[in-house]
């Protein structure tokens, strides 16, 4: 739906004869004394430089943000004097504890100190050096298809509701657009490694996708954050550090490195915002874990993928004999168990016991399978 002006700018003499005298030196100055509060900001630290936190000052900070925002629905900056008719911007979520963590703000500045960018910071001639045998090059080449199935999802999400959230959230808003560099650079880095080795992209994951579009359409950004953030943040930084732990060439491993500490700062984020939603917000409780029990099952569509198990199998076995598949199926059952312990690890930190849960007995009964 196209929203317009309340008027057409070209045809208002009143603008046009505003700008001319401006121009001819006549200046109004209006806006010189604004009443706002004039605060001079320094950085806490030096040698970390200015920061959202130093900021956090009068109206001007974040900590004052009421829980409800009711009276905000411009685009205006927080903390400034707001004159005339400021469109009504229709933001759907205005709570702070449906997207506010404490950590936001230290998870932005962490994602900007620590940009990396796939072209040169990855040593890719290695591989021309010391090229993979051709049953590990075609097992990387599908990991990393799979690996981009994931990274846009991660994109996406953000982007899905950044618009939508209050523009009072401004810290938030900032980091929801890092993670999407944070996703759009390693699906770049995933993208450039399948390709880099000869063998070309790999199969799609039905049941990957369909499960990661659940996820991704949440119908509220809390079960949304819990879903993307926390729930396929934490299995997709597992399978990163599994990855890395067994990677077959220097170039998997520096991805990898970079993906971890990428990965690690949106199930950061994922996590404290679901502790803060349920400290400010206990009643939603019952609701979230009854979510859960309906959307739990994406785990076991992502895990047990073919696309996913089988080339970290032979990632994790270094080959595709009889032995080396042994020794992967093996490693990967750890990471299987892994996956799902700290899943609960997680949950349970931000107030949701899923211990006993359908999930934990669905996995126990698969992972000695594999």
């Amino acid at each position: 739906m196209a929203f317009y002006a309340d008027k057409d700018y070209t045809e208002d003499q009143a603008v046009l004869d505003a700008m001319n005298a401006v121009m001819q030196g006549n200046l109004t100055l209006h806006w010189f004394n604004a009443n706002t509060e004039k605060i001079r900001a320094q950085p806490g630290d030096p040698r970390r430089g200015l920061t959202y936190e130093d900021l956090d000052i009068g109206s001007y900070g974040y900590s004052l943000i009421p829980e409800f925002v009711r009276d905000e629905q411009s685009m205006v900056a927080r903390g400034s004097e707001k004159v005339g008719k400021l469109p009504d911007m229709g933001y759907l979520v205005n709570r702070k504890s449906d997207v506010w963590s404490d950590n936001v703000t230290a998870l932005y500045e962490e994602s900007k100190a620590r940009r990396w960018a796939p072209a040169v910071d990855v040593p890719w001639t290695e591989l021309d050096a010391h090229p993979l045998a051709p049953e590990l090059e075609t097992a990387c080449a599908q990991l990393y298809t799979f690996a981009q199935e994931c990274a846009l999802v991660a994109m996406d999400f953000p982007a899905r509701w950044v618009a939508l959230i209050n523009q009072e959230f401004v810290e938030l808003k900032s980091f929801m657009c890092a993670q999407m560099l944070d996703a759009a650079r390693l699906l770049e880095a995933f993208r450039k490694r399948a390709l880099y080795g000869g063998a070309g992209l790999g199969r799609a994951s039905a049941s990957a996708e369909q499960g990661l579009k659940e996820w991704l359409w949440a119908d509220s950004y809390p079960r949304g954050s819990l879903c993307i953030n926390l729930i396929l943040g934490g299995f997709i930084l597992a399978v990163y550090r599994q990855v890395a732990a067994f990677a077959p060439s220097r170039v998997d491993r520096a991805i990898m490195r970079y993906a971890m500490q990428d990965a690690a700062r949106h199930v950061s984020y994922g996590m404290d915002a679901l502790r803060y939603h349920l400290r400010v917000q206990p009643q939603q409780k019952p609701a979230l874990e009854a979510y859960l029990d309906s959307t739990e099952h994406v785990m076991v569509g992502l895990l047990g993928s073919p696309e996913l198990l089988e080339p970290l199998i032979l990632i994790c076995g270094g080959g595709i004999e009889h032995d080396q598949v042994k020794a992967g199926c093996a490693a990967v059952t750890k990471l299987v168990r892994l996956v799902e312990r700290e899943y609960l690890e997680r949950l349970g930190y931000a107030g949701l016991d899923r211990s006993g849960r359908p999930l934990a007995r669905i996995l126990s009964r698969i992972a000695p399978q594999l």
